[in-house]
């Protein structure tokens, strides 16, 4: 009998499509058939000529919506260059806030879509404060929570499966209630000032102990933290005001989510995942470093030192932020920060450390910001996805058996399977959750080398089997939303669904 641990693993996702005629999306297959109804009406009044001179343009405009490229379609790229094209010449690219800006109040604020958000207070049933940051434009409320994860380092198989579960549970449980718009994940990499064991060892030791336990003291703390990089991780629950009274009045929004808090840390920590909710104090000192990251140094010690940061939510902004003329890099404050996204899943089964190389510390990339973005569905949106997924992998492995051959067909029945199971387990009670993942790297201007630090990214990413690309045309956007605080890509898109591929 074999003692070897056996390891679980995990896939069978897919990428949400609608699938139409011959493997098309179901938008371009009724647009290929309306097309198709024009030229055959244009043939018996114009003849086969005209019918032949109206379907040339016809095809011509089909190609780009059929060839993707990084899975955009070449309608979804054109809009998007012809988007941030015309945003330039309006100079949304660019940004200034403080004294001699436009900004209301010459203030710092945040910019972009973060620009009309407020940050508030409040206290939970277990007496502990939370910030909570509020859209309007939304009407949505996001919490952040400090995590710890426990790690898989002198943990058993038995038990990492038992944190995998609970975690699927967490998700699951989001689903359930209505309001949970989007749970994002976040683990980043920072250069270790040494600040925060400092000020803890200062404030611990007595000021009548001997001279020379205490300079020993001091020297541990500063001498085990020079020149490291640590990790950082949280959580953040981004929540949907049901109520007239809750979009409105952010303290009606505040009770109840005080009353859920509680709740959501103990599912969390049952997932290996101890956390505590973020007041406001450290919600703005790390959405100011992440901004500037020059004032790493001061916002820590502001925070660990007891005496506060000394900043308003007015205050976390960039003096100076804009997009390169190419839209594929993000400078803001003598930082440049480039953001690439998820493009498709890590094909075929994986173990629950995939990620383990893209998340950890690297000395390459000393500033590093890697966000998973959960939306879990609802029970009754999961059911109808499900059978959905179904419906249109049968309807793909038959249209591609008659476009492809029998190769198309045998891999689209691999995903009816797919689909069949995930359906199986849906009605069993599973829950169904969208993902993706935003990576982000912060370099100083003079020291980035963006060419490098792609190449760097992509080969950690692909040693994680996950495929990214750049995120061209939006990165002020994608930095905001890897932050965790409440933007939610999808809910700001502004390209026509019908477009994608």
């Amino acid at each position: 009998m074999s003692n070897e641990p056996t390891f679980n693993t995990y896939g069978n996702w897919r990428r949400p499509r609608s699938t139409g005629l011959l493997g098309a999306t179901f938008g371009t297959s009724i647009a290929a058939i309306a097309a198709a109804a024009v030229v055959i009406i244009a043939g018996l009044f114009l003849g086969m000529t005209g019918a032949l001179l109206l379907a040339i343009p016809v095809i011509v405009c089909f190609i780009p919506l059929v060839i993707s490229r990084d899975g955009r379609s070449g309608y979804e790229r054109a809009l998007m260059r012809v988007q941030f094209w015309r945003g330039r010449r309006r100079g949304e690219h660019a940004y200034a806030s403080g004294t001699f800006s436009r900004v209301p109040g010459r203030a710092y604020r945040l910019p972009g879509v973060l620009g009309d958000t407020e940050l508030y207070e409040g206290i939970d049933s277990d007496g502990r404060t939370f910030g909570m940051i509020h859209m309007p434009s939304r009407g949505a409320y996001t919490v952040v929570f400090d995590a710890y994860p426990q790690g898989a380092e002198a943990v058993d198989q038995d038990v990492i499966d038992h944190y995998v579960g609970n975690w699927a549970q967490f998700l699951s449980g989001a689903g359930e209630t209505s309001d949970i718009l989007a749970v994002v994940t976040t683990v980043e990499t920072l250069p270790e000032t040494g600040i925060e064991l400092y000020e803890t060892v200062h404030q611990n030791t007595r000021a009548d102990a001997p001279q020379l336990a205490r300079d020993a003291a001091y020297q541990l703390a500063t001498g085990l933290t020079s020149g490291g990089i640590r990790l950082a991780a949280r959580i953040a629950i981004t929540f949907e005001a049901k109520t007239t009274e809750r979009k409105q009045d952010p303290s009606e929004q505040a009770v109840e989510l005080g009353r859920r808090l509680p709740a959501l840390t103990a599912s969390a920590a049952r997932s290996g995942v101890p956390c505590s909710p973020m007041d406001a104090d450290e919600i703005m000192a790390f959405v100011r470093r992440s901004y500037d990251p020059a004032s790493l140094v001061d916002v820590e010690a502001g925070l660990h030192s007891g005496d506060g940061t000394g900043l308003t939510w007015e205050d976390c902004g960039p003096r100076t932020a804009h997009e390169s003329p190419d839209g594929g890099k993000y400078v803001h404050d003598g930082a440049v920060s480039v953001t690439w996204e998820m493009r498709e899943a890590p094909k075929g089964a994986v173990t629950e450390r995939v990620l383990a190389r893209l998340l950890a510390p690297n000395e390459a990339v000393p500033l590093k910001r890697v966000s998973v973005i959960y939306r879990p569905h609802s029970a009754g949106e999961a059911t109808d996805i499900a059978d959905s997924d179904y419906r249109n992998a049968m309807a793909e492995a038959h249209g591609g058996s008659l476009k492809n051959g029998s190769i198309a067909s045998a891999k689209s029945q691999i995903e009816v399977a797919a689909t069949a199971q995930a359906r199986m387990e849906q009605a069993r009670g599973a829950g169904m959750v969208r993902f993706g993942v935003l990576i982000t790297v912060t370099e100083p201007v003079r020291s980035a080398d963006v060419p490098k630090i792609d190449a760097l990214v992509e080969d950690l990413s692909r040693q994680s089997r996950l495929t990214i690309r750049r995120s061209w045309c939006w990165q002020a956007a994608a930095f905001a939303a890897s932050l965790g605080v409440g933007v939610i890509a999808p809910d700001h898109t502004t390209i026509p669904s019908f477009l994608s591929n």
